[in-house]
């Protein structure tokens, strides 16, 4: 069996998940390989993530999905829903907001609250008020099915935690979370409530060791998506279990080739207990082999791409785009920046951001300020990249780091020229400057203005994917490492 760890699988994702599910379909559907994808975070409503990746055809119907801690509780996502009234025996319920939000009071006493789903009706949350100072004393927490799942006990006069409580689906706990108190709600050990006793654990990743060692079967090969469950992995016991760990991003904090970043410090310390590290890039592997003496525990396997069925020919729009996080670590200011610069020269050029994130109000500013709504604007999400790709006369990615952009990939899959910050790590592996693209010197924002210009000379004709980058040979590299096979021994369902 073929098991592939990661901390989520959100509804909406970006460039780690995308290649994640990508990679998973193709080796399931092109290579024949059996796949079950184990997530560790807590969700109560994965059951319905799972439902929309199918639906969508994100990944395969033979791809079977573990939650951790869903497999602990055997939460099955099947049941009768309940219905919850507004209505609360002995309380006044005051409507906040209109058949949604409710406050309870006990004889002129504000003691409840609840929230409910404005569009099915189903209750989410119910809080217990502390009178005195007028702050949640608990909450309970509930699923689509209407079943509580979670309750979370706070310090007295604080949003601080203090303990959660997780139950199973017949009301049963399973697992409680201790915490310290703190605003930082440092956790500080964690039980699990078994047939055979109460088992404790100092921290969550002992718990995701634990827990792994009782899904992954004998003869098995993981596949690591994560950090996080780097030291999980490796410290997990199993008979001839094949450990993998992939890198998607630079494992370097700065320049500096001995600045590793924290988050990657475990894993170049301890690679004697893994099998193979993957890196998307030649360039990568060279790095670290600064750290890791034995070159074949290195594998580079970058990500693939399917040839568009849209012509390099296609008529292009007065365009340039950018589609990614809207995040600080991928400098889309530095393009705005830019395009100031030249602004008199690019009049006839609209600028489309396509995406989300934490750096969207500031962006948007940061336009007004300039004076640049007509030309400058920020998109949202896309589905359909590759149409934005065929249809502009360049992209950009102006990232502090990266590992093997796929935004790249995309863009020069259809016939889209690319301009990129010369980066750890992906633009040089793709992109040959002045033919299908231009590499910039990395936060020079002269010269990514000067770029802007520049680039309006490519060709679409001229814009190309090399072949390493294609399906067969992602196929085939992966096919290659994975080797180990394997019999499941599930005692429990898993979600298929």
């Amino acid at each position: 069996m073929h098991y592939v760890i990661t901390s989520t699988l959100p509804a909406q994702y970006g460039g780690r998940t995308k290649s994640l599910l990508d990679r998973t379909d193709k080796l399931v559907e092109k290579a024949g390989m059996d796949y079950t994808l184990v997530t560790t975070n807590y969700n109560p409503f994965y059951g319905e993530i799972y439902k929309q990746y199918y639906e969508q055809e994100k990944v395969p119907s033979t791809v079977k999905f573990i939650n951790l801690y869903d497999f602990i509780s055997k939460r099955t996502y099947k049941g009768t829903k309940i219905n919850h009234p507004v209505e609360e025996s002995g309380l006044i319920a005051h409507e906040v907001k209109k058949n949604k939000v409710y406050r309870y009071f006990e004889n002129g006493e504000y003691v409840l609250y609840k929230n409910f789903d404005t569009e099915d009706g189903s209750l989410k949350i119910v809080d217990h008020i502390d009178s005195y100072n007028r702050i949640r004393l608990c909450r309970k927490e509930y699923n689509a099915l209407g079943q509580c799942h979670r309750k979370t006990n706070y310090k007295q006069g604080t949003t601080n935690k203090l303990e959660e409580i997780f139950y199973d689906e017949i009301g049963n706990a399973y697992m409680n979370k201790t915490y310290n108190g703190s605003k930082e709600n440092k956790l500080i050990r964690l039980h699990i409530f078994t047939e055979n006793g109460i088992i404790e654990f100092k921290t969550e990743k002992d718990f995701f060791r634990y827990a792994l060692e009782l899904i992954i079967e004998d003869n098995s090969t993981i596949i690591n998506d994560a950090r996080l469950l780097d030291k999980p992995l490796i410290e997990m016991e199993g008979t001839n279990i094949t450990k993998i760990s992939i890198l998607h991003s630079s494992h370097l904090n700065s320049n500096d080739l001995l600045d590793v970043k924290s988050s990657y410090k475990y894993l170049i310390d301890h690679i004697a207990d893994l099998d193979h590290l993957v890196t998307l890039t030649h360039d990568q592997k060279k790095d670290l082999l600064q750290f890791i003496p034995d070159e074949e525990k290195i594998k580079v396997i970058p990500h693939s791409i399917e040839a568009s069925n849209l012509t390099k020919n296609v008529e292009k729009d007065n365009k340039f785009v950018y589609i990614g996080r809207l995040a600080e670590s991928k400098q889309i200011d530095h393009l705005i920046e830019a395009y100031q610069l030249r602004r008199s020269e690019l009049a006839s050029i609209n600028f489309e951001i396509y995406g989300e994130g934490p750096d969207r109000e500031r962006l948007q500013k940061m336009i007004e300020d300039n004076h640049l709504e007509e030309h400058i604007s920020l998109k949202g999400l896309t589905n359909v990249p590759e149409k934005i790709f065929a249809g502009a006369k360049a992209s950009f990615l102006p990232s502090q780091f990266e590992g093997l952009p796929l935004s790249i990939m995309e863009s020069l899959n259809n016939g889209c020229p690319v301009v990129a910050y010369d980066i750890r790590y992906g633009p040089n592996d793709l992109i040959t400057h002045g033919k299908n693209g231009l590499i910039v010197e990395k936060d020079n924002i002269s010269a990514l203005a000067t770029a802007m210009v520049k680039v309006l000379d490519i060709k679409p004709s001229s814009v190309y994917l090399d072949k390493e980058f294609r399906e067969d040979a992602f196929i085939k590299n992966w096919s290659k490492l994975l080797k180990v096979q394997g019999k499941s021994r599930f005692k429990i369902p898993f979600f298929q």
